[in-house]
């Protein structure tokens, strides 16, 4: 059975909430793609916007995690409702991953590189979005996640010291907090940047012509034993293997590189 959410239907793209809650309902996942892939236009301009913004990968990383922050204080001081703030999660988490395709093609194209990444954004990142949305709203309905709760201060919230040590490579377990709920939405508006940059950049290297890839591991306390194995695998054929954060157990944490030859 696929998944359903309570979610608005989409309008355009950062379309103000009043124009939308009134068409809310329950959405399942193709239901979803659909509306997004009728909407594709404007994500890819957003996109663009925000890669020109950016400029760099590390700085488009650094301004989703602060709006990750923004975002989920939003909801939790009810200065906007359930529908807007999912509605707004869907629209970042697709805009800042396609302006990292954008920024990883560089001057090759990028908007183009941009249409053809569409199809491979939606794919890897709505399915858990769908389910991470889920969880969100069960928490609030079952009381886990208190509105107005002012335990936490965002300001101060160091998202770096979160992933120190080993263990941190693995996903944040279920426990729902306002805390991990910031910790989870930087890891689908803000860290998938990396992967999706490298993917931009693959694309401009297979234009390029070249027919080979290595996946270099860091190789420190906190690489994962998938990333070792791909690390061991050496040179391959040219798209065999997967992009940094894809099929490891790091997932968005993943610090692997992409040689071309």
């Amino acid at each position: 059975m696929s998944r359903q959410l309570s979610v608005p239907f989409l309008g355009e793209v950062g379309a103000d909430s009043s124009e939308t809650s009134a068409q809310s309902g329950t959405m399942d996942l193709l239901t979803l793609v659909g509306q997004v892939t009728k909407k594709r236009a404007d994500y890819f301009s957003q996109a663009e916007v925000l890669a020109r913004k950016a400029k760099t990968q590390e700085k488009l990383e650094s301004l989703m995690t602060d709006q990750s922050k923004v975002l989920v204080k939003a909801l939790r001081d009810k200065d906007i409702r359930w529908d807007e703030y999912s509605r707004t999660l869907i629209d970042k988490t697709l805009s800042a991953a396609l302006a990292a395709v954008y920024l990883g093609a560089g001057k090759a194209s990028p908007q183009a590189k941009v249409e053809r990444a569409w199809g491979t954004v939606t794919g890897q990142m709505l399915p858990p979005l769908l389910e991470f949305l889920s969880q969100t709203e069960l928490a609030l309905n079952d009381g886990t996640l208190m509105l107005g709760d002012d335990r936490i201060n965002f300001s101060e919230i160091d998202l770096e010291d979160m992933y120190e040590g080993g263990e941190e490579v693995l996903p944040p377990k279920p426990k729902m907090s306002w805390l991990s709920l910031v910790t989870r939405v930087v890891r689908y508006l803000a860290n998938p940047s990396y992967s999706f940059f490298n993917l931009g950049d693959s694309y401009v290297k297979q234009e390029q012509g070249y027919r080979e890839m290595r996946r270099v591991p860091v190789l420190d306390t906190r690489t994962c034993p998938d990333c070792i194995k791909f690390g061991e695998m050496g040179w391959q054929p040219f798209g065999t293997l997967p992009m940094p954060g894809q099929e490891c157990r790091c997932y968005d944490r993943c610090r692997c590189r992409i040689d071309y030859r």
